[in-house]
């Protein structure tokens, strides 16, 4: 496996960094083949400054951790990720995972070596939010009943049968992405959903992990986004 994990940020100057550390850390430990392409979303001079700054002092002990990304505009997660992909070079496997932490670094490098581990040309990995799989799950109540409406309107709008489809946590193969990108163009919340409907009009297994995961406080998303994805949901057609 050579695999490109995207880190999509929007303001992530304070969160990012001891993620990322861990990160590079574990990937430095593994026996994996992993680029880390950092890509910020139109933030503002400073933030792109701090995340530069940042790839700058980490990159000479972790070669593996390209330049960033920097976008001139706000595209949201789903441009964002697709834009590192677009970088993906002799990449095979290209993943993302957003840039919070809340999948910890060694969770994602347990997901990436799953990967490793198995046959994933015709497979979308997908990591999800399951306390039932004997996961350690730390979220909000209210973020779970949100998630739970979302997945039961998903089952029954798309009769895609997953736990939890928004997970930020993917990865898939390079030729998938390269055959069918002028197909995907979400941006926002559906961006994740839309990854998995291209998969399944392909013929492409989706595969479900479940990890840890532990909310870190200073997300973006807010009830409007929230309230955005469920009105695509209902009203039109992915």
């Amino acid at each position: 496996m050579n695999a490109l994990l995207v880190i999509p940020c929007y303001y992530e100057s304070k969160r990012l960094p001891r993620f990322l550390l861990k990160l590079c850390e574990l990937v430095e430990l593994s026996n994996l083949s992993i680029a880390i392409q950092l890509v910020d979303d139109g933030s503002s001079q400073d933030e792109q400054k701090a995340l530069s700054n940042l790839s700058q002092k980490l990159n000479p002990q972790y070669s593996f951790l390209r330049e960033p990304l920097l976008l001139e505009k706000n595209l949201g997660k789903g441009g964002a990720v697709r834009a590192g992909w677009r970088k993906g070079g002799d990449a095979n496997i290209l993943a993302f995972v957003d840039a919070d932490g809340a999948a910890s670094a060694e969770e994602t490098i347990r997901f990436l070596g799953i990967i490793e581990q198995s046959a994933t040309q015709n497979r979308v990995l997908i990591a999800s939010r399951d306390s039932g799989a004997g996961r350690d799950l730390q979220r909000k109540c209210s973020r779970k009943i949100v998630a739970k409406i979302f997945n039961q309107l998903i089952r029954i709008r798309y009769d895609i049968h997953l736990s939890d489809t928004q997970c930020g946590l993917k990865a898939i193969p390079k030729e998938f992405f390269q055959s069918t990108k002028g197909n995907m163009v979400q941006d926002g919340y559906a961006f994740d959903l839309e990854i998995l409907l291209t998969a399944k009009r392909h013929g492409l297994e989706v595969a479900s992990i479940p990890i840890d995961w532990t909310e870190v406080p200073g997300s973006s998303t807010n009830l409007r986004h929230a309230w955005t994805f469920m009105k695509q949901i209902l009203f039109r057609k992915i």
